[in-house]
């Protein structure tokens, strides 16, 4: 009886602290905008988790937890990132991103998994935790509830209670359609039925108890997530699986075959690009094929090549046979072969779409284009690396370098990017899609009122500017600032104030 008791106690200071986050939830996102709130929301997780963790002795900053503890870095990264940048695609993927790791972290950090974080085994018991663990400790709260009502009235009055809330609950649905089916026979009944609510039943009330419902919400959701951290958890039932066979090898000759053919085959192109790609107009080209149209052809079909060769270099250094040390050797070394045509290829796209954007500008979709190819490039070197150690982990570095990136693209400020590129091009072309950067965040504020100057552009900058401005004007609350909106509403308030005193 003393266990449970304090068990209780437990369970009501995990419920209060997860009424408390719902509560702040509410406070910051209800109805406004994203800015400084996430970041605050995502503090106030934190100190929650930290406060749990140490109830149960499970606060730790040793050796093993490094990797976890580092995951910080980027989850705080990211939520700073809604009060600095006001790009709504970055957003909008890092309102889904941030929660994933903030779980992926205290998963870590707690030891609530078998697998090692690198494996696949880890994703299965990360989706576990979330949509079994979590939504089955939900009910518990309610339990709780049960257990303190039963606590303070004799069992008469609640054994009363039980029944009469078991009758609502069975009356309300049967109420419901024969109400409904009352209302459709009688045109009378149903006017009066339909108007009850709006006689009855406060906007503002209605409005209030949809607030209730999404604190409650998130409240059974915290509750339910942490409790699963750091409760008594039932083990998961384990499915029954045949014997693993033996692991399936390609033949090494065959192999050794393949990987020589493609190789040459790229020594060819590589022969080919160097010939004419960046010799420029001194090497002959096909008749009728001017160097522009090389220059821009071929970009989208290199890079579909470099995947499949990502493809293979990835199947091949899983099923590769090691047994033959000599022929083992040989396709290491053709497959860096691979890894180095495959890297030229990269370096030959990214430079067709450098050419190909200052024929046609720099957008969103080419800077992404770069970016993914560096990304790419930055993948095949460490696989190089897991071609010459073979306990070299990819996954593990794959992940560690996928998230930096990630991160490092939301703080490289693509559309100022995008603003400052294109205005260089205009500098030297004349030539500028102003549409297109209207529809740019708030950052690119200075490079419109930079273009306003020029008179064949007015018209069409003023028209973006102004829509910004009134976007801007709305009112703001405390929990929705952003820094790149404050600097776009200084900027554009002080070019109004400029251009009234002319």
């Amino acid at each position: 009886m003393a266990e449970w008791s304090q068990e209780q106690k437990a369970l009501q200071w995990l419920l209060l602290g997860a009424f408390a986050i719902g509560c702040l939830g509410d406070l910051l996102f209800y109805g406004k905008e994203f800015g400084i709130s996430y970041l605050l929301f995502a503090i106030a997780m934190y100190a929650l988790y930290g406060w749990q963790a140490r109830r149960h002795g499970q606060l730790s900053f040793s050796r093993k937890h490094v990797y976890g503890w580092l995951l910080t870095v980027p989850i705080v990264l990211l939520a700073l990132s809604f009060a600095l940048f006001s790009n709504e695609y970055f957003q909008l993927f890092n309102f889904v991103l941030v929660p994933v790791l903030f779980v992926l972290q205290t998963m870590l950090l707690t030891g609530r998994h078998k697998s090692k974080w690198y494996e696949l085994g880890f994703v299965g018991e990360l989706l576990e935790t979330l949509f079994y663990f979590t939504l089955k400790h939900t009910r518990l709260p309610f339990a709780l509830t049960r257990e303190w009502l039963k606590a303070r009235m004799n069992q008469e009055k609640y054994g009363v209670l039980k029944r009469v809330m078991i009758g609502v609950g069975i009356s309300l649905p049967i109420l419901l359609v024969v109400l409904t089916l009352l209302s459709q026979a009688d045109q009378v009944f149903g006017h009066f039925l339909h108007e009850i609510p709006n006689r009855m039943i406060d906007l503002d009330a209605v409005e209030g108890a949809f607030r209730l419902f999404l604190i409650g919400l998130v409240t059974l959701l915290v509750f339910g997530y942490l409790y699963s951290l750091f409760g008594k958890r039932e083990e998961a039932v384990e499915i029954p699986l045949p014997p693993k066979e033996g692991k399936l090898v390609w033949d090494g000759v065959i192999l050794v075959t393949v990987l020589a053919m493609i190789d040459l085959g790229y020594a060819a192109f590589t022969y080919v690009q160097i010939s004419y790609l960046f010799s420029g107009a001194k090497a002959a080209l096909p008749d009728g094929l001017t160097y522009a149209e090389y220059a821009k052809n071929g970009f989208n079909e290199l890079v579909t090549v470099t995947m499949i060769n990502f493809l293979i270099l990835l199947c091949t250094m899983h099923l590769v046979s090691r047994a033959k040390r000599l022929l083992y050797r040989v396709v290491q070394v053709l497959l860096t072969v691979l890894t180095v045509c495959t890297s030229f290829m990269l370096f030959s796209a990214y430079f067709r779409l450098s050419l190909y954007e200052e024929a046609y500008g720099y957008t969103h979709s080419r800077l992404l284009a770069h970016i993914f190819m560096i990304f790419l490039l930055i993948l095949f070197a460490i696989a190089l690396c897991k071609i010459w150690r073979h306990t070299f982990s990819l996954i593990k570095y794959y992940a560690v370098v996928s998230l930096a990136s990630y991160v490092l693209l939301n703080y490289i400020n693509m559309d100022v990017i995008i603003a400052k590129n294109n205005m260089e091009r205009y500098y030297a072309t004349r030539s500028i899609g102003v549409e297109y950067l209207g529809r740019l965040s708030y950052d690119v504020v200075p490079y419109l009122l930079e273009l306003k100057a020029d008179e064949s552009l007015r018209e069409d900058v003023a028209y973006y500017l102004e829509n910004m401005r009134e976007e801007l004007q709305a009112e703001a609350s405390w929990q929705s600032f952003n820094l790149s909106k404050y600097r776009a509403r200084q900027q554009l308030h002080k070019s109004l104030l400029e251009f009234s005193t002319e």
